[in-house]
């Protein structure tokens, strides 16, 4: 039993695990921001508004108003915040195909974050009953995108070279990347949806579908073929090692830790908007 531990423990690379741990990090710094402006901002909390931002930002450095008396995001421009929130995402699908080379069972994992997503899912889809906000709905979010992502790699791509992912990850990234920037008509067709196509009435959020994210986890998926072809550190640093192991520790439970940060996060804020009479 000792020596399965040992080549287990053996098996781990620090520095994946280190930057998923930052990646969720980030997210939940995102959310926690995303948080307080829907609560004490859009109207969750029944409170003076600009009482609140003069009184907990008077340097207007989260927040800040117009003439027009609506008050704004001023923490960063909506183009950089977008940025960061692609980024981290588009960083944690590469990470995520690298990690295929690690992982002992693909399907079984994605099975696993399936689960997860589909839990999200109806989640949000209560809270977007509760509040009367259909935007609060996470249809098609992170999670769920990974799991067929991952699906996809295991039926389709494991067996393929590298060179024919690559070629592959071309019209992905096109198709994905022509549809969210330049548009297409808004459909009725369900199945269509989870590739990026709009859809007619639609009004879920933190939308994140297949195409383009799929060319992303593919090229981690190269990039750990390529790197990591016996699953070793890059960076053999004992004391790098050392120094991330708070990171680690939440690059493997990322998965864990960003299902529950969102029950957490909802539970907190509404407990207190309960508490104190405010919703």
């Amino acid at each position: 039993m000792s020596s399965k531990n040992t080549t287990l423990k053996k098996q781990r690379v620090w520095e994946i695990d280190a930057l998923r741990g930052l990646l969720i990090l980030m997210v939940l710094a995102y959310h926690l921001y995303a948080c307080v402006y829907v609560f004490c901002i859009d109207g969750y909390y029944h409170i003076d508004s600009y009482q609140w931002v003069n009184t907990t930002d008077p340097l207007h450095f989260w927040f800040n108003w117009g003439g027009d008396g609506v008050i704004y995001r001023a923490f960063l421009t909506p183009t950089i915040r977008e940025l960061w929130r692609c980024s981290c995402v588009n960083a944690f699908f590469v990470l995520s195909g690298i990690s295929c080379m690690f992982s002992r069972n693909n399907l079984k994992r994605a099975l696993t974050v399936l689960g997860a997503g589909l839990f999200v899912a109806l989640f949000t889809k209560g809270l977007a009953i509760w509040t009367g906000d259909p935007t609060r709905f996470i249809r098609f979010g992170v999670l769920l995108c990974y799991a067929f992502c991952q699906l996809a790699y295991v039926y389709l791509f494991e067996k393929r070279s590298n060179k024919f992912l690559l070629i592959s990850i071309i019209p992905i990234f096109a198709i994905g990347y022509y549809i969210r920037y330049v548009g297409v008509p808004a459909m009725r067709f369900p199945i269509f949806y989870i590739f990026g196509v709009p859809q007619i009435g639609d009004q879920s959020s933190d939308f994140w579908p297949v195409f383009p994210m799929l060319g992303w986890f593919l090229l981690g998926v190269v990039l750990g073929r390529r790197f990591y072809p016996e699953k070793k550190t890059l960076i053999p640093s004992p004391l790098a090692d050392k120094l991330t192991k708070p990171l680690q520790w939440c690059g493997r439970w990322s998965g864990v830790i960003y299902v529950s940060h969102i029950v957490v996060y909802t539970a907190v804020f509404c407990g207190i908007g309960y508490i104190f009479g405010l919703l």
